[in-house]
């Protein structure tokens, strides 16, 4: 996906043409998805969590003044939306507890590795996941989680690493 062209279908949504949401819907809704599963582990729960944040960008894009930061503006929305589901969840049920895998329908590759992203801390897997499942660039991410680009970079080093110690370990056996 080109960043030109979610811009100029942002730049359209802005002018009024609402069939540009449904493009930029098919362009970025799977790995809007893809992402809220690896979060919460729940792909159902993640689907209308990705919902939600697209009802609001429906209501809210005219407010984005900057159309080249509509991606990471649409992930630190979902990110939002799934920080405020996890307080909700805590609060209504403390006693269950959420799926181990998530359960995402990914491809091959996704599949193989999802496993080793649930060993990773929640702060490695996040970047882990934008970065090489959504293609978002190390500064969109920074943006996304309020991190400064070193705090990201060090995140996706760290994690690198044990990704690598993990699957080392995978092949050993």
């Amino acid at each position: 996906m080109k960043e030109a062209e979610i811009e100029i279908l942002v730049l359209k949504l802005q002018a009024g043409q609402t069939e540009a949401l449904g493009e930029l819907y098919t362009l970025l809704h799977a790995s809007m998805r893809k992402y809220a599963a690896i979060r919460i582990g729940d792909a159902m729960v993640a689907e209308d969590l990705v919902q939600n944040v697209w009802l609001q960008v429906s209501k809210r894009v005219m407010r984005l003044r900057d159309v080249s930061l509509f991606r990471s503006w649409l992930f630190k929305a979902l990110r939002w939306e799934i920080t405020d589901w996890h307080r909700k969840a805590a609060k209504e049920v403390v006693s269950s507890t959420l799926p181990e895998k998530p359960n995402c329908n990914s491809k091959k590759d996704d599949i193989f590795v999802l496993p080793l992203l649930e060993k990773l801390v929640d702060e490695e897997r996040e970047v882990i996941a934008l970065y090489y499942l959504n293609d978002i660039s190390v500064r969109e991410i920074a943006l996304i989680i309020d991190a400064p680009l070193g705090t990201v970079k060090s995140r996706l080093h760290r994690a690198r690493e044990k990704l690598k110690q993990l699957l080392e370990q995978t092949e050993e056996r």
